[in-house]
């Protein structure tokens, strides 16, 4: 979702930060843990299962070491404090929402696949209402809702799964080698990078294909097509 379908245009600094911010004071009052919670990588799944997420025991446990006992209810609505919209700042990039019309216009299934710490499916669907494309997709799959981060299989396993498309009809498109490209070449999709640089000459899953930006697009997925 961030750098594929939407991004910021110039630099506006941290756009999250105080509408977080202000919605915790309003759920809890002033807490001296806010600004320190905000700034926080609270993630800490297993070594053995290094994408496996679960936002609110993480926050449960980053409370408890600072002396505050959370219920499950506060932890939820502390979590909803953080999903917040995205910001009037981010738009949809160059040849988006073209790409998601020819998509449409072509009956393909459109998944989108998100890595969000607190963001679940319906959050963050809700802001391509706001875009005005929301009946251009069809899902949104986040790893909060999921219990998985890209690149595991378990959160592509449920985007085929709602596009109801075995790996092999599918195609994900992305902006990141190691979480777009990577984990779903390795369940047998193909993938689209969208990007300027150079795949690095030891990357062992390389792109089907590379594109500046959307625009390109629909001429790389023409090809795929019956």
């Amino acid at each position: 979702m961030g750098g594929t379908l939407v991004a910021t245009r110039g630099d506006f600094g941290d756009p999250w930060r105080e509408p977080v911010l202000q919605a915790i004071k309003r759920e809890f009052g002033e807490r001296g843990w806010a600004e320190a919670l905000y700034s926080a990588d609270i993630r800490r799944p297993p070594a053995n299962e290094p994408y496996r997420q679960e936002t609110n025991r993480w926050l449960v446990e980053w409370l408890r070491e600072r002396g505050e006992l959370f219920t499950d209810e506060q932890v939820e609505r502390l979590r909803l404090a953080f999903a917040r919209p995205l910001p009037a700042v981010f738009s949809l990039t160059a040849g988006a929402k073209d790409a998601l019309e020819w998509c449409k216009a072509r009956e393909l299934a459109v998944v989108v696949v998100t890595n969000t710490v607190s963001r679940g499916d319906e959050e963050a669907r809700s802001d391509f209402r706001r875009l005005g494309v929301s009946e251009l997709i069809g899902h949104v799959v986040s790893s909060y809702s999921t219990g998985w981060e890209k690149p595991h299989r378990a959160i592509f396993e449920r985007a085929l799964g709602y596009a109801r498309a075995s790996a092999a009809e599918a195609c994900n498109v992305g902006d990141r080698l190691d979480l777009d490209i990577a984990g779903p070449k390795a369940l047998g999709m193909r993938a689209v990078w969208v990007s300027t640089d150079v795949v690095p000459p030891d990357f062992a899953t390389p792109p089907d294909g590379t594109i500046p930006t959307l625009e390109q697009l629909p001429g790389v997925l023409e090809r795929w097509l019956p």
